[in-house]
């Protein structure tokens, strides 16, 4: 045995980069312990009452936010929009200010569109951005794909991050300077994008693209103000993974509160360290910012190829 190979079979195996994980929420995420009040926040991907967007609208709400929009390409109906009210009021919050739109993030008019009406519901104000929405093509080879299915993948999860930043990042760094505004940027990616399976190759690369993306954001736009990175939100059984092998969908160990809570508690402050990072949802964060300074005198949490 080679002395490298010695040394490989000698470590323990890697679990995680962060040891503990966690399936659904806990209380040092706790909505109930963060204090949003008079944060304005916009989550995309929101209309299914167990999906990760709703999930995470909700955690907003128990967390003290004073305004919540919510869109989806299919809306969001007033009946989940009153579920949101009533969270924040069983959390002993005040009831926020919610308002929700029907928006196909792929198309920029589509988006501008929403940005007026939530520029005048919000007053200008905008603090937290989740882009949550997605799309994924069913699992086929490439050359057996429909070629329009597997392209609007990256429609939405790579065009529709552009849109929505062009669109609400202006009014955010507004916030930010005119209101000591969180100017936070979240986007959902994940760990399909740090692997390969057969099938599902277009979701896999485009989420792994969303994720230099944002670093390319955050490095473009610090000095302004900007916190932007990136989430696994675990592995979840959603409309998301609709088009995954129903075998595979019952195997997923994560419930929707673990990334909508773990979402919050991150946004509830300015955590310029971690901008331009990778974060999973299912790692404890106690420990990750037990891991601070490593992370950053490192520069862990990054796309790098190691040659």
């Amino acid at each position: 045995m080679t002395s490298v190979a010695a040394a490989a079979a000698e470590r323990p195996p890697r679990r995680d980069f962060i040891q503990k994980t966690h399936a659904t929420s806990y209380s040092y995420i706790s909505p109930l312990s963060q204090d949003l009040d008079g944060r304005h926040v916009l989550i995309t991907g929101a209309a299914w009452e167990d999906g990760v967007g709703y999930a995470t609208a909700t955690a907003f709400a128990r967390a003290g936010a004073s305004a919540i929009a919510v869109i989806d390409l299919h809306g969001v109906s007033a009946e989940l929009v009153s579920g949101l009210k009533a969270a924040a009021v069983e959390a002993g919050r005040p009831e926020p200010q919610v308002i929700a739109g029907k928006v196909d993030i792929s198309r920029l008019d589509s988006v501008v569109a929403f940005r007026d009406v939530l520029a005048e519901a919000f007053k200008n104000r905008l603090d937290i951005v989740v882009n949550n929405a997605a799309h994924q093509e069913p699992y086929n080879s490439i050359l057996t794909s429909d070629p329009d299915t597997y392209w609007k993948t990256w429609e939405v999860n790579v065009h529709g991050l552009f849109n929505m930043t062009r669109a609400f990042l202006p009014m955010q760094l507004s916030t930010r300077t005119q209101h000591n505004g969180l100017a936070t940027i979240i986007n959902v990616s994940s760990s399909g994008a740090l692997s390969v399976r057969k099938g599902g190759a277009s979701y896999r690369t485009s989420k792994l693209a969303v994720l230099r993306w944002t670093e390319s954001l955050s490095e473009e736009h610090a000095d302004d103000g900007l916190v932007a990175f990136c989430v696994n939100p675990g592995a979840i059984k959603t409309q998301m993974t609709i088009n995954e092998p129903e075998e595979l969908r019952n195997r997923l160990p994560h419930k929707p509160e673990i990334a909508g809570d773990t979402i919050a508690w991150l946004a509830a402050e300015r955590r310029e360290w971690l901008s331009g990072r990778y974060v999973s949802c299912p790692w404890n964060m106690e420990e990750l910012v037990a891991r601070r300074e490593e992370i950053v005198a490192q520069d862990k949490l990054k796309l790098r190829m190691t040659l």
